[in-house]
């Protein structure tokens, strides 16, 4: 894509080395968790075990992803790359081409439809929280292409993240931020939480937002 937005390699670092484990990624994770749990396969998107394939991801996470998504049963607001469901259970976005790319939480989300020049300044917003060390990931997917074009950043520390792809100036198609911040974000209206924007089917500009972080719920759920 053009116009690419460039973030600063000093802080920029590789995949994890063979051996690298998922629970050292999440050692850096926050305290106080609230009620519920999340599911979140970032991490393991960059850990060594993934190499192992699609079949190993999915006997690790498959039985805590069906299980957030029996939790949600909400409403559908789909396009062309990724799932989205939202409902008094929670909500979660999952790819349609890559099914090992999932975020399910439980807590309590709201929906709003805005304008798409809102929905920019979600979307720049989130970019910005997230080049200032106070998101601790950030995807986005900008074409559906059978080889997408898109971003997904994940923070270990103040200091260093684990990247994939390149940051656009153009409104993508599904962004998801996860925040973790020691002050309150606006965007959010708390110090941690989740906002997805969603461009559905139709047309429409769907912004999610769940405050607060729920404890995760263990990898090894999907083991036999």
């Amino acid at each position: 894509m053009t116009d690419d937005l460039e973030l600063g390699h000093e802080s920029v670092r590789v995949p994890p080395p063979v051996g690298a484990s998922v629970a050292q990624l999440r050692a850096a994770e926050p305290l106080g968790l609230e009620a519920g749990f999340e599911v979140n396969t970032d991490a393991a998107l960059f850990d060594s075990s993934f190499q192992d394939g699609e079949d190993a991801h999915e006997r690790r996470f498959g039985l805590a992803i069906e299980h957030v998504k029996g939790s949600v049963r909400g409403r559908t607001f789909d396009n062309d790359v990724m799932r989205l469901r939202v409902g008094p259970g929670g909500f979660y976005a999952q790819s349609r081409r890559f099914e090992a790319a999932f975020y399910g939480d439980t807590g309590k989300a709201t929906v709003s439809f805005v304008s798409e020049s809102e929905a920019a300044a979600v979307v720049w917003e989130a970019v910005a929280h997230y080049r200032s060390d106070e998101a601790r990931s950030l995807l986005c997917v900008y074409s559906s292409d059978e080889a997408p074009d898109f971003f997904l950043g994940y923070r270990v520390s103040d200091d260093q993240r684990y990247e994939i792809g390149r940051l656009a100036r153009v409104v993508p198609l599904h962004m998801r931020v996860l925040f973790s911040s020691t002050e309150v974000v606006p965007l959010v209206g708390a110090t941690s939480g989740a906002v997805v924007y969603q461009r559905t089917r139709t047309g429409k500009h769907v912004v999610v937002k769940a405050p607060g972080r729920r404890r995760p719920l263990m990898a090894g759920a999907g083991h036999h």
